[in-house]
């Protein structure tokens, strides 16, 4: 009898907790209905999306990557186009402007490791800055077709040559005078002058202008050049060394430019840490120099890691096809053109 007292106390003692839990199920439920989705998607980017946690594959490869989700009025405008575009002067995550980061003093560009990132995107993320954009194939496009964001790119590009005690110049080429026949030799168009040696003084090299902010990489009949600056000897110490940060930071340098449309400062650029490199005063790596040299050379969908790009692999072929195509109806114009001419040839004889 008491047992079966007991067993009915249990049961009821069981009903009012499966009551219980189940109340407490639908206002939980009800709460989170209501909950404000900022505060939902703060707590599971806490616990999902730390970089301690992560995945590395799922946490470099975010295109447009911020530490918030965009509000639903967001511009869909990719980042890196609103942080470049002067018009909008997006700040990254860090509350920086392009403006801000073009201020520091070199010290700073020195000892920031988060900024290069925003000024030089590239399609492969990065390990030192998760929060970083990434460049896909709208961003590439944006850029190749819109000269005022190269334009802001390139002002980029222009201060870490001044950090690197580079500077750029731009020479108008030589046009041919009245009765000079003799072709000039490509040599001069291609070379990237180096004006100082480390046995010369740093006065020898005579300041330039800067690169003027209209130009653009198809620009002409100019000649661009990279040469070291009146500073260089003491910027060099910053990365003209065996092997430093600064050789990574080249290299997505020379990538970015040669991605998003700027293939002349590129080449330039490349050209001016060959020269250093085969200085015998100086003693940089020759994997630096390996993986520069990738960054130039490779196609593009390959990265100077090794790391394939399939959106740029597409991209290449579509391009080496429109070339051919091109190269195809010119062809074909130069024959109809040549067939004319002989068709107008015959029918003048005729005549005579």
């Amino acid at each position: 009898m008491d047992r079966s007292r007991g067993g009915e106390e249990q049961d009821k003692v069981r009903a009012a907790r499966v009551d219980y839990f189940n109340l407490h199920k639908r206002k939980v439920s009800s709460t989170q209905t209501t909950q404000p989705e900022s505060a939902t998607l703060t707590t599971t980017s806490a616990s999902n999306t730390s970089p301690e946690t992560m995945d590395s594959s799922k946490r470099f490869k975010f295109p447009g990557m911020t530490s918030t989700k965009p509000t639903p009025t967001a511009s869909k405008t990719p980042f890196i186009v609103r942080f470049y575009d002067a018009n909008i002067k997006a700040r990254d995550a860090h509350g920086r402007t392009q403006e801000d980061i073009l201020n520091w003093p070199d010290s700073k560009l020195e000892s920031c490791h988060n900024y290069i990132q925003m000024l030089f995107p590239v399609p492969e993320g990065s390990a030192f800055n998760w929060e970083a954009p990434i460049i896909d194939r709208e961003v590439m496009e944006t850029f190749r077709t819109r000269s005022k964001l190269r334009s802001q790119l390139r002002r980029s590009f222009e201060r870490m040559l001044s950090f690197y005690g580079f500077e750029s110049t731009i020479e108008a080429t030589q046009t041919k005078m009245d009765g000079e026949d003799e072709p000039k030799s490509p040599v001069q168009d291609s070379t990237v002058a180096d004006q100082d040696t480390t046995t010369s003084s740093a006065s020898s090299a005579q300041p330039n202008p800067s690169l003027p902010p209209s130009a653009t990489s198809d620009s002409a009949p100019h000649t661009y050049r990279i040469v070291r600056a009146s500073h260089w000897r003491t910027n060099f110490r910053n990365w003209a060394v065996r092997f430093d940060h600064n050789h990574l930071r080249i290299t997505r340098i020379l990538r970015c430019l040669r991605i998003l449309g700027l293939q002349r400062e590129c080449d330039a650029f490349f050209e001016a840490l060959t020269t250093v490199f085969e200085d015998p005063a100086f003693n940089i790596s020759e994997r630096s120099m390996m993986y520069w040299t990738r960054a130039v050379t490779r196609p593009l969908y390959i990265a100077p890691d090794d790391d394939r790009v399939e959106w740029l692999k597409e991209w290449e072929k579509e391009l080496e096809a429109k070339k051919a195509k091109e190269a195809e109806q010119h062809e074909t114009l130069e024959g109809d053109a040549e067939g004319t001419e002989k068709v107008d040839g015959k029918a003048d004889i005729e005549v005579e």
